[in-house]
C-alpha cells in the first residue's frame, strides 16, 4: 500500500515491530522514534508511563550527586567550614588593630647615666617607657618608681631624678625600715653610686 502526499503517516521500526501512526502529519524522525518507543515500552509494560524532560533532570542530578566521591564531599565541606573560621579570625584581628590603636605604646630604654655630678650608675638600668595620648611615663618597676613628661625624654629626665632622691631618702633615715623599703635600699645600693664630684 502506497503512503499519498495528503495522508503522511510516520513509521519506525523496532526490531520486528513495526508501529504506524496515520494522519500525523509533519513528525520529526526523532518525534515519530519516540512516540514509537512510548508505544513499544505501553504495550510490553501496562504501568509505563513516559518520563518528562524535568523529571529527567532530576534523575541526572541525583546520579551525579551519588556519582561525587564522599572524600569530594568532605573536602568541601572542610572548605566551607574553613573560609568561616577564615572569617572569624579575620574579624578578631580587626578588632584587636583596633584596641591596638586605641592603647598605649610601650617600650624599653636604656639609662647609661644619672646626669648628676655626684652620683653615677654602676651599671645601665633597663626602663620602661609607656606612650599614651596625654603623656609619656618612664618606670622603674624595681623600685616602684615612676615619672612623666611630654617627651620619653622628659620622662626618663623626671625618673632619674626620683632615683636620686629615692637613694638619698633611704639612705639618710635612722628609722627602721619596713620589708619593702629595704629590698629597695639593697637594690638602690648596687645601682647608684656616690662620687665626690
Amino acid at each position: 500500500m502506497e503512503e499519498n502526499k495528503e495522508e503522511r503517516t510516520a513509521r519506525i521500526s523496532s526490531g520486528e515491530t513495526t508501529v504506524s501512526y496515520p494522519n500525523l502529519r509533519f513528525l520529526s524522525s526523532d518525534e515519530a522514534e519516540q512516540l514509537d518507543t512510548r508505544d513499544i515500552y505501553r504495550s510490553l509494560y501496562p504501568e509505563y508511563e513516559p518520563i518528562v524532560e524535568s523529571r529527567i533532570r532530576v534523575i541526572d542530578y541525583v546520579h551525579r550527586a551519588r556519582m561525587v566521591p564522599q572524600w569530594e564531599i568532605e573536602l568541601l565541606s572542610n572548605i566551607a567550614k574553613l573560609r568561616k573560621s577564615v572569617s572569624n579570625i579575620k574579624h578578631q584581628l580587626d578588632d584587636i588593630t583596633e584596641d591596638l590603636k586605641d592603647s598605649s605604646k610601650t617600650y624599653n630604654a636604656t639609662i647609661y647615666d644619672l646626669n648628676h655630678p655626684r652620683y653615677s650608675l654602676t651599671t645601665p638600668i633597663q626602663v620602661v617607657i609607656i606612650e599614651d595620648e596625654d603623656e609619656i611615663v618612664a618606670r622603674m618597676p624595681e623600685l616602684n618608681l615612676y615619672a612623666t613628661g611630654d617627651t620619653d625624654s622628659e620622662a626618663i629626665y623626671e625618673l632619674k631624678q626620683e632615683m636620686i632622691e629615692l637613694y638619698e631618702d633611704l639612705n639618710s633615715t635612722d628609722d627602721k625600715l619596713g620589708p619593702l623599703p629595704e629590698s629597695w635600699l639593697k637594690t638602690i645600693n648596687k645601682l647608684i653610686v656616690r662620687t665626690d664630684g
